[in-house]
């Protein structure tokens, strides 16, 4: 009983202690890490599990209809995924080739996961820095300069990443639509292009549309990291020595004004 007494005692006074020695900016900057920690695991999470398909149906003449399905993901090289033309058999006027969505939008998604990895190391080992070596953190006054420099490069690379892969986005949205390849140019499945298929008596007809919810979450998920580096970046700058020293004031030294000696109000009068 007296032995779980002092352990109880001694975890005590160290959260007592832990409370007094940590700043509010340091409660904040823990936080943030966790934090961003999180929303970087779902930012590039929610882009590398996607995998959707998109599809289409031909009928030749009297045939029966025959579907056309067209798969893709992360990266999202949607020009890998190919399939013969012609596809139909009286279409001998049409020259055999591979054809498939057009578009290699791997780079912006790529360069948003690299982001997102990078940013959830870099908060990992924050966390690390703050908890273990705040005595470290507190004694060297580069150490909390760097951390805001790296901090604000963060939240450039995120306002970077997320605006090239929103954009990316819209495009795969785009050129996944197989709509998009129904013309009569090269890549094209020109069977299915309007005048075409009216003189053939081909009918092509979009049966299905990828499903781009989890790119949509992406993308909010990134920017929403931009907007939480972005306000650590005042509370990290309170940790530096340009903000301890701007706040720093010169005492200044008031005296006390001398004395006054109190004017004689009434005059020696001689009584004799």
């Amino acid at each position: 009983m007296h032995r779980a007494t002092s352990v109880g005692q001694a975890l005590a006074n160290l959260s007592i202690n832990w409370v007094y020695t940590t700043s509010d900016c340091e409660f904040v900057a823990w936080f943030s890490c966790v934090f961003s920690e999180i929303l970087a695991i779902f930012a590039f999470a929610t882009t590398t599990s996607v995998s959707s398909s998109c599809a289409f149906t031909y009928t030749c003449q009297k045939e029966a209809p025959v579907e056309q399905v067209m798969k893709f993901g992360y990266p999202f090289r949607l020009s890998n995924d190919k399939f013969s033309v012609p596809l139909c058999a009286n279409s001998s006027d049409i020259a055999s080739e591979k054809v498939g969505l057009y578009g290699d939008f791997s780079s912006s998604a790529e360069f948003y996961v690299f982001v997102g990895v990078m940013a959830f190391l870099y908060s990992l080992a924050a966390l690390v820095l703050y908890v273990c070596f705040d005595d470290k953190y507190r004694k060297y006054d580069n150490i909390p300069i760097a951390d805001f420099v790296i901090t604000a490069v963060f939240t450039l690379l995120w306002l970077i990443s997320s605006s090239a892969w929103a954009d990316g986005v819209s495009k795969v949205k785009y050129y996944s639509n197989p709509a998009e390849m129904f013309y009569n140019e090269p890549g094209d499945v020109k069977e299915c292009e309007k005048s075409y298929a009216e003189t053939h008596g081909i009918t092509c007809e979009v049966t299905k549309l990828a499903n781009f919810a989890s790119l949509n979450v992406s993308i909010i998920f990134g920017f929403l990291n931009m907007c939480v580096w972005g306000a650590n970046l005042w509370f990290l700058f309170k940790e530096t020595k340009w903000f301890k020293v701007t706040s720093q004031h010169p005492e200044v030294r008031t005296e006390a004004p001398p004395a006054t000696q109190e004017p004689q109000r009434f005059a020696n009068v001689d009584l004799n």
